[in-house]
C-alpha cells in the first residue's frame, strides 16, 4: 500500500453548491419549511385544476398564497446561490490547492498558504457519491471532490483515512 498521496484538488462551481445546499437543508426548520412549501405549491396546483372561473381572478384571490410559495421555494436556493457565486471568487476556492496525504498528517498549499496539519484536525471524514468531507467541526469542511481523482486515489486515499483515524471517525462508501 502506498503510504503517501498528493492530489491537486480544483473546486468547480458544482462541487461549492452541493455542499452549500446541503448545509442550508440539514436543519430541521430548512427541511419543515422545504415541506412546507412543497404541500403549499401542491395545493395551489390542486386548486388551480378544480378553478371553474378565470385564471385572473383565481390569482387575484390567492396571491398571497402564491407569492408565499414562490418565496419559501426560491429564498433559501437564491441564497445559497449567492453565497457559492462570493465564495468562487476566492482564491482557496478558485484556485487548483495541493494536498499531500500521509498516515501522519496533511500537508496542504491552498492559494498563498502551505501548512501540515494532523488528521485530529478533523472531527469527522465523510464519503459521498461525489466527493470527501473532511469536517473541521459539524458544518464546516474541505470538499475533496472524486472528479480530481483517478481510482487509484480514491483507493489510496481510503486506506490512508483508515490507516490514520479510529473507525467512528469515518464513513465510507
Amino acid at each position: 500500500m502506498d503510504n503517501k498521496l498528493e492530489l491537486q484538488i480544483k473546486l468547480k462551481v458544482k462541487d461549492v453548491l452541493r455542499y452549500n445546499l446541503w448545509v442550508a437543508y440539514r436543519s430541521i426548520v430548512s427541511k419543515l419549511m422545504l415541506i412546507l412549501g412543497v404541500g403549499l405549491t401542491g395545493w395551489l396546483i390542486y386548486k388551480v385544476s378544480v378553478n371553474t372561473g378565470r385564471l385572473d381572478v383565481f390569482i387575484s384571490q390567492n396571491i398571497i398564497w402564491i407569492v408565499l410559495a414562490v418565496f419559501i421555494l426560491i429564498a433559501t436556493p437564491f441564497k445559497v446561490w449567492t453565497i457559492t457565486a462570493t465564495q468562487m471568487q476566492a482564491p482557496i476556492f478558485s484556485g487548483v490547492s495541493k494536498y499531500i496525504f500521509t498516515k501522519e498528517n496533511i500537508y496542504m498549499q491552498v492559494g498563498e498558504l502551505e501548512d501540515t496539519v494532523s488528521w485530529d484536525t478533523y472531527i469527522k471524514i465523510v464519503e459521498t457519491n461525489k466527493d470527501f468531507r473532511f469536517f473541521v467541526d459539524k458544518v464546516q469542511a474541505q470538499i475533496f471532490p472524486k472528479h480530481n481523482m483517478t481510482a487509484q486515489q480514491i483507493t489510496v486515499l481510503k486506506a490512508l483515512i483508515k490507516e490514520a483515524r479510529d473507525e467512528a471517525s469515518y464513513k465510507l462508501k
